[in-house]
């Protein structure tokens, strides 16, 4: 199981990247051929759609690999029991709200069904709705991750969740950062 999960958030991150790449080189010609009065009227929605669909997914990118924005001055002064207790708790606030964010985004994507784009008629709006359940529901996927490691060692005061592996002991002259 491990191995299929590996092997899809590799997936995940290329079809995140590619679509990137696809997106700045959609923005660029349309840009490019408007001067030349040759408009890609529809790159705008392509644009559009690509875009909330890097961004959702983008965010469980980050999330796994521990790179959402987080202040932690004060956590850090914290023993490593304490700041584990706080992240179960975090994850766990994380995980409840990212079920809303699935409940809700389904709702949204049904309701925006019939919503079409200005010039991709055979397309529903829904396309670019539904990121926000998908990538919510990835999202949990690597939340509840993070969080059965944790549990499984938060005895070990040398693991921190944030990295995944074991800090290195600071009398060996490194310094672990994330």
């Amino acid at each position: 199981m491990q191995d299929f999960y590996r092997r899809f958030c590799r997936l995940e991150e290329a079809i995140t990247g590619a679509m990137f790449v696809l997106i700045v080189a959609l923005v660029f010609s349309a840009a490019l051929l408007r001067a030349f009065n040759l408009p890609l009227v529809w790159a705008d929605d392509v644009a559009s759609f690509l875009f909330s669909w890097v961004a959702f997914l983008g965010a469980d990118i980050a999330l796994r690999h521990s790179r959402l924005v987080g202040v932690d001055i004060l956590v850090n002064r914290w023993s490593p029991k304490a700041r584990k207790l706080s992240e179960i708790v975090v994850y766990t606030v994380m995980i409840v709200l990212l079920i809303a964010f699935v409940y809700f985004g389904i709702n949204l994507s049904i309701r925006n069904w019939d919503r079409d784009f200005q010039t991709l008629s055979f397309m529903s709006y829904s396309a670019v709705t539904l990121s926000l359940p998908v990538a919510s529901a990835l999202m949990i996927i690597s939340t509840a991750t993070k969080l059965a490691r944790l549990l499984r060692r938060f005895g070990d005061d040398g693991y921190e969740v944030k990295s995944d592996i074991p800090a290195r002991p600071a009398s060996a002259g490194h310094v672990h950062s994330d």
